[in-house]
């Protein structure tokens, strides 16, 4: 095990090194930065850059730790189930962010198209599903960071779940969305380096044929050597129910799509979703397959992947998956900041307590809101370990909260139909219906509900199935049943840049779109 300066001293290179970058980059561009720039990015992102970024915003410090635990308790099917699982979300976005760019060329955020596109209470309860993404994936991110940085030096993991958000805070806060697209960059490009390491180490060092004979003579054998397992096929079916939320309801995503050149956008989130596959599932065969296979023993799923590329090259491999993990870290950590703070500066802010303020007032409250809510991310991921909820229970049970919104958020996109009813009864009864089968469930198959009972595959997919259901019965069904229908050619001029007006106030006023128009 590394000694716990070791930890300190990634931080502070992590940290410093990507805020002098930031300070060096913005020097270059010789052009002072605006509250339009620090939340687009332009809006001239290429299709290589954006696609580098979706890559390394949906590489968590969960996607490295979680994908290897998955192949560690699930065998050959685990890897597979959680790279496709979360791959489809990714490609399928690609028809909405298109959907998004013509809609809405000028928006910040989706919930500012949902502004226009529903009424005041839709508003405001998807505002409070974008939120709770948010958080719930910063907090992941810290978390696996954290456990991460436990494990292979011994650091204290409530200090680690603290100092972590700065390294990602100080950098954002200063270069904004670009920022967070330049440091994607040459993450994406690491992780797929170190990568290839652990994966030809893996083979040279213990072969085939060690980690097969292995995974054969272990009790659960029989669903560790097929691709037909349960537990990986119920794995696989909550990852892919639930990380539609993640993504659908994260401004991350959007905001990717909105910074990016109109020919880029659904481009880079084909290519990026195909390049992404390839990390967890290099990952979990390399690092949580092979560790079944060799017997390696660990205290929770959660810590196998630091320790078995501890046990592949020594300190050497400890070094190179911090490094890897905090790549990860720093692009997700940095991703998730600017995307609350758009969030919160364009839909409750402007809309809410200044409407006429200024672009330098509009920036200067951006950076306020990327440092707070940094700072307060490290405090919230100190109150989950006291919880004493894990990173795998987090993974699991996001869905039931967050994808309540996807089929509201996507029909109030693409379909004219949706109605104001439909959309927020959806989402509002779906999240209290999935929460309800849940616990429903948990109690049903144990008796008792607990933790550990709620963490179960059985009580999570059924939880995160009826979201769904329910959502998608309601937002439909109202639908047909209204015959309403939106006219998308509303929205055309409701859109404005941040730098439109410079000093001068930028808008008289903020109001509600309207909602639908009878045929």
């Amino acid at each position: 095990m590394l000694s716990s300066s070791v930890g300190y001293l990634i931080l502070l290179i992590f940290g410093g090194g990507f805020t002098a970058v930031t300070i060096i980059m913005q020097r270059r561009q010789g052009k002072e930065m605006t509250a339009e720039q620090f939340s687009t990015a332009g809006r001239n992102v290429g299709v290589g850059l954006a696609s580098a970024s979706i890559i390394a915003a949906w590489t968590w410090a969960a996607t490295l730790m979680m994908s290897s635990s998955t192949g560690y308790q699930y065998g050959i099917s685990g890897p597979y189930w959680y790279a496709a699982g979360a791959s489809i979300q990714i490609l399928l976005f690609a028809i909405v962010a298109i959907n998004l760019k013509k809609k809405a060329p000028n928006a910040h955020t989706f919930l500012e198209f949902i502004a226009q596109r529903f009424d005041v209470k839709n508003h405001r309860l998807m505002l409070g599903f974008a939120l709770m993404t948010n958080i719930i994936v910063t907090a992941m991110v810290i978390l696996g960071g954290a456990i991460a940085l436990n494990s292979l030096t011994g650091m204290n993991i409530f200090v680690a779940a603290f100092l972590i958000p700065l390294t990602f805070t100080i950098y954002t806060m200063i270069g904004g969305l670009k920022a967070s697209f330049v440091a994607d960059y040459f993450n994406t490009v690491f992780i797929f380096i170190i990568l290839f390491i652990f994966a030809a180490a893996v083979y040279y060092k213990f072969g085939v044929t060690s980690v097969y004979e292995g995974l054969k003579n272990l009790p659960s054998s029989q669903h560790m050597l097929t691709m037909a397992s349960v537990p990986g096929l119920l794995f696989g079916m909550i990852n892919i129910i639930g990380n539609f939320g993640t993504v659908f309801v994260d401004q991350a995503y959007w905001q990717r799509a909105i910074a990016s050149k109109n020919s880029a956008a659904s481009k880079a989130y084909i290519y990026g979703g195909i390049a992404w596959f390839s990390i967890p599932f290099a990952v979990a065969t390399f690092l949580g397959v092979s560790a079944a296979g060799l017997g390696i023993a660990v205290d929770s799923p959660d810590s196998i992947a630091p320790v078995m590329a501890s046990h592949v090259l020594g300190n050497l491999g400890s070094i190179l998956f911090l490094t890897m993990l905090f790549m990860a870290v720093m692009s997700t950590g940095a991703a998730e900041l600017t995307a609350i703070t758009n969030i919160i500066v364009t839909d409750i802010y402007l809309r809410s307590i200044n409407p006429k303020a200024s672009s330098k007032k509009i920036l200067s409250t951006s950076r306020k809101v990327t440092l707070g809510f940094g700072l307060a991310m490290g405090v919230f991921s100190i109150l989950l370990f006291y919880l004493g909820i894990s990173l795998g229970f987090v993974y699991m049970a996001m869905g039931i909260f967050v994808s309540g919104a996807v089929i509201p958020v996507t029909l109030g996109l693409m379909w004219k139909k949706a109605t104001n009813t439909g959309a927020f009864y959806g989402a509002l009864l779906g999240m209290i219906g999935g929460v309800v089968a849940w616990n429903a469930s948990a109690y049903l198959i144990n008796g008792h509900i607990n933790v550990e009972t709620l963490g179960g595959l059985y009580p999570m997919l059924i939880g995160n199935s009826t979201v769904f259901i329910i959502s998608g019965i309601i937002s439909i069904g109202h639908g047909l049943l209204a015959k309403k229908e939106f006219d998308f050619d509303e929205l055309k001029d409701k859109f404005k840049s941040f730098d439109e007006h410079g000093d001068e106030p930028l808008r008289e006023e903020v109001a509600y779109g309207s909602t639908t128009t009878v045929k």
